[in-house]
């Protein structure tokens, strides 16, 4: 671009020390941001083992959530009275409560507030007794 100046502007260019050094910066500011970038692209093309393995129990806490769910509408289409019935789906519920807390709260660590939150509601719509009104 300084070439393009005319002989005043380039002499009056060269004899300034702040332009100069403005000049400079601008350009170590440039290449620092280039590198972050750089740094940035590759950090984020290569997942962590962490993020794999919190992805896999999150499958894993929702396929338990989806047999808790097929359970609990097989027994209501049966109208299972059993005891025994009954104690292990509150077994199975209740081990999927904790598996599911556990997963909140590594997502909370991780930063992942929505993540958290969708799994605390989905907490709460297991825990919710079904209320008949009439």
């Amino acid at each position: 671009m300084r070439n393009l100046w005319s002989k005043e502007d380039l002499a009056n260019f060269k004899k300034s020390e702040v332009l100069s050094e403005l000049e400079t910066r601008v350009i170590n500011t440039v290449k620092r941001a280039d590198i972050l970038s750089r740094k940035i692209s590759e950090a984020s093309s290569y997942p962590t083992d962490a993020a794999k393995a919190f992805a896999d129990a999150n499958n894993k806490a929702a396929e338990a959530v989806n047999n808790l769910n097929n359970a609990m509408n097989s027994a209501d289409d049966h109208a299972l009275e059993d005891d025994a019935q009954d104690d292990l789906q509150d077994d199975l519920q209740k081990n999927i409560v904790d598996d599911l807390l556990a997963l909140a709260k590594s997502a909370v660590e991780q930063g992942d507030y929505k993540l958290a939150y969708k799994i605390e509601r989905t907490i709460d719509e297991i825990l919710e007794h079904e209320v008949i009104c009439g």
